[in-house]
């Protein structure tokens, strides 16, 4: 039968109509056709969705009428088969994008059993299934219109796990079930149910949203990995095991020493296939960070898609299960798909299968690198704004974080502190959101960064809140002082930048002609700080690539007038059609030259960049990454060194001569960068700064930016002192609570523990050398514990003597411990 909807209202893009259900003695199948999606609720609860795959919900005898209630989405895009570009495709997906609901929506009976006849159906050499829809948390849709995705995507899963008795679904975001939640909670209450019969799958949760893996802190990447632990803990009794992160544009060499501290020992992705120059080898291996710690990986062919011809090959040549559903917009496995899966395989959880991979790791290959994504090159760069704000979140979380901790040593008032913990964990929660793999690097629509921008900004009044509260509860002695700069001077028409660390000539257009360490003779710079704009426009995924042969096209920057101003040397630029003020400045005791670079960015397709010519002979630059560091060749004398022309960094770039000296380049929110030895000896380094890509935002970059990057003259210098210079270049004078002893030991972060129970101070060994540490404490400790990223106690020495703690670094050992003080 055909019953006819009676629309009742129209808000912010949905349609939502109404009809009654007479009884019905047998299931009955619900069928709509729509292509932007539609969420069917039967006396309020979500029973299932339709979309352009999904055309009918499967609802059980009834015998009573029953209200069903139709969302309709008046605009969305499909959930799968997007484009890489502006075009017809993408401009045919937005002319069907916008839709008239249908009125009318159809009743047919069906049998008791839907998949009746499967059970007789042999399966075939068991090829593993795992049932998925990818999700992006925002990308060519807003979070809003997310939240209604999620909806419809968990109401589909769960209409499926009704009626196939075999099927599992695995779902990777915490951050969507606490969307659905929210939004639903009587959907939300099927859910559980179906993950406590073991079929609705959350192992592979482990991070909060499927973050970027080379823009966010080591400090953020934990957090990811502590946030969805304690959601599915709290909400499904399950801990999740596995990093599920196909769509993430490369990894750091870091990221299996930070799964491995939080107690996560797989990772998964697909995103490798993509590499544009070579393939990765390795379908199945284990994945070795700098310290030793292991994760049994795997790179699977796709996340998207029906059981194909060609699909099914790939996944029995492979050994690897096959992921059947669609997705990038959500949806999933389809009715269609559980009739052709028994045919083909059965449905497994996937921690079953890396299990039999643990169990036979002695056989797969090693891999003791990053996962460099040899494609999205320019994602490190795209959108400087929320690069911006993420980075100073992150920086203003720890020092809030720090000083929190200080208040509860100190033994402030517990409700105040306990008050201050809660409004950073809603800081956190925008911060690793805003991570998501399509929102930080830049690569999402217009509308997402609206909303972005305002979180950020509410996110930031709350820190700072935190900051002044905490402030205000400690002595004085605690806070940090305001530093007096080196004032440049004229010398022979150059200028001329010098104190106790450094020594600096510079043109008056800023270009950095001398740059040595005091007291020393080698010469670290013989060209920088050079401003040069390129034409950018990649052939495809634009907000996403640079291409490689984007260095033919340069225009250099027009330099205008100088000036010393507050103990500075000011410089105006016009950087094509944009004004810009450069700010030079030398911090009376700093080891750097700071510049500060104010723009009104107007240029589309256009690259901003600072060249650097170094007479420095080296091999190989060494970059900050996620809680580490990664040394990346600058020979280009391989495919895979070649492929490099661009990487990602954050922190520093430092380039050792072959004596001991060298020089580093700081930053603060930017991450792109190239090395090159040239053809007569010397680097050039590079490092972009801004971008103009016009899709999928056309305004991406537009506007106000400051860029802040520093020079740094290294002379022996460590990555421990890489690592500090780099902190009071970014962070100022702070007073810490903990400090080492050992000048290879840095303090990684000082929070408050998740529960409240002490503080957590993490530690990391930086330059390779095993052994024992102390770091002094300024407040009167009373017990130590070692533990895990997530906080549990881990059999691992850790040892109070008077105001030191005491224990043992492997290289490049990333530890953590709980500390309790006494308060009386």
């Amino acid at each position: 039968m055909r019953l006819r909807l009676i629309e009742r209202e129209r808000e912010d893009g949905i349609a939502t109509f109404f009809a009654n259900l007479e009884p019905q003695t047998a299931p009955v199948s619900v069928k709509y056709k729509t292509w932007t999606g539609a969420l069917l609720r039967v006396d309020g609860v979500a029973a299932g969705a339709f979309d352009r795959e999904h055309h009918e919900v499967v609802l059980p005898a009834a015998d009573r009428e029953r209200v069903l209630k139709l969302d309709v989405e008046l605009h969305a895009l499909p959930t799968n088969g997007l484009p890489s570009g502006p075009g017809l495709i993408w401009w045919f997906l937005n002319k069907r994008a916008y839709q008239t609901p249908a009125r009318t929506i159809d009743v047919e009976p069906v049998a008791a059993q839907t998949l009746s006849g499967r059970d007789s159906i042999p399966p075939r050499d068991g090829l593993m299934l795992l049932g998925h829809s990818h999700l992006d948390v925002a990308w060519l849709w807003t979070y809003e219109q997310t939240r209604r995705k999620a909806e419809r995507t968990f109401a589909i899963a769960c209409d499926l796990l009704d009626r196939d008795p075999e099927f599992v679904f695995i779902q990777s975001q915490p951050q969507l079930y606490a969307f659905v939640e929210e939004g639903d909670p009587a959907l939300f209450a099927r859910v559980e149910a179906h993950v406590a019969s073991g079929r609705f799958d959350p192992s592979v949760a482990a991070l909060w949203v499927e973050s970027d893996c080379n823009i966010p802190s080591g400090e953020s990447l934990l957090r990811q990995m502590i946030y969805a632990r304690r959601y599915c803990e709290e909400h499904f009794g399950i801990t999740p095991r596995i990093a599920w992160l196909p769509d993430t544009f490369g990894f750091a060499n870091t990221l299996p020493q930070l799964l491995a501290h939080a107690g996560i020992p797989y990772f998964s992705t697909t995103k490798l296939n993509w590499n544009d120059t070579t393939k990765f080898p390795y379908p199945q291996f284990v994945w070795e960070g700098p310290d030793g710690s292991t994760v049994v990986s795997a790179l699977i062919t796709s996340y998207d898609g029906g059981p194909y011809p060609w699909r099914i090959v790939r996944a029995r040549e492979r050994h690897e299960p096959l992921v059947l559903g669609y997705g990038d917009g959500g949806g999933g496995v389809t009715p269609g798909m559980l009739d052709q899966a028994r045919r083909i395989g059965e449905w497994i959880h996937p921690v079953q299968w890396f299990e039999r991979l643990q169990a036979a790791r002695t056989d797969l290959p090693t891999h003791k690198d990053e996962l460099y994504l040899e494609y999205h090159r320019g994602v490190y760069t795209t959108h400087h704004d929320v690069k911006f704000h993420n980075a100073l979140l992150e920086r203003a979380l720890a020092e809030a974080e720090e000083l929190t901790a200080w208040c509860h040593a100190v033994h402030a008032p517990r409700a105040t502190v306990e008050q201050l913990q809660a409004r950073l964990r809603a800081v956190w929660e925008v911060v690793l959101r805003n991570q998501f793999h399509d929102v930080i690097p830049g690569t999402s629509i217009e509308p997402v960064y609206d909303d972005v921008s305002a979180e950020y900004a509410q996110a930031e009044d709350v820190v700072a809140s935190v900051i002044a509260a905490a402030q205000a509860m400690l002595p004085r002695a605690t806070r940090a002082q305001d530093q007096r700069l080196a004032a440049p001077s004229e010398h022979e028409g150059e200028i001329v930048f010098e104190n106790a660390s450094l020594s600096a000539r510079l043109r008056p257009n800023g270009t950095i002609v001398e740059l040595t360490s005091s007291g020393r003779s080698v010469q670290t710079c013989t060209q920088g700080n050079v401003l040069a704009l390129y034409r950018d426009k990649p052939k495809e995924w634009e907000a996403w690539n640079v291409d490689r042969d984007y260095t033919r096209r340069m225009q250099p920057a027009k330099p205008g007038e100088s000036e010393f101003r507050d103990d500075g040397l000011s410089v105006q630029f016009m950087l094509g059609r944009s004004p810009a003020v450069m700010r030079i400045s030398l911090g009376a005791a700093d080891a750097f030259l700071r510049v500060e670079l104010d723009v009104e960015w107007n240029e589309r397709r256009t690259l901003l960049r600072v060249e650097n010519w170094l007479p420095l002979q080296a091999t190989h630059v060494r970059y900050g990454t996620p809680h580490g560091t990664v040394d990346r060749s600058t020979l280009a004398a391989t495919p895979q060194d070649r492929a490099k022309f661009e990487v990602p960094g954050q922190r520093f770039a430092a380039i050792p001569n072959g004596n001991g000296d060298g020089m580093a380049l700081f930053a603060l929110d930017t991450y792109g960068w190239s090395a090159r030895t040239l053809p007569k000896g010397g680097i050039r380094l590079g490092h972009s700064l801004l971008r103009g890509t016009t899709w999928p935002d056309p305004v991406a970059d537009i506007g106000k930016h400051r860029l802040s990057y520093a020079f740094a003259p290294l002379h022996a210098a460590s990555n421990a002192t890489l690592e500090r210079l780099w902190e009071r270049f970014a962070h100022g004078t702070r007073v810490r609570l903990f400090v080492p002893e050992q000048a290879n030991a840095l303090i990684s972060a000082c929070k408050l523990a998740e529960d409240g129970d002490g503080v957590v101070v993490r530690v990391r060994e930086c330059d390779g050398t095993a052994g024992p540490v102390a770091i002094r404490c300024a407040a009167r400790m009373t017990e130590a514990i070692a533990i895990d990223a997530v906080e549990r106690a881990v059999d691992r020495d850790a040892a109070i003597e008077g105001e030191l703690l005491r224990f043992q670094l492997r290289p490049y050992e990333l530890r953590s411990f709980r500390v309790r003080f006494s308060h009386a």
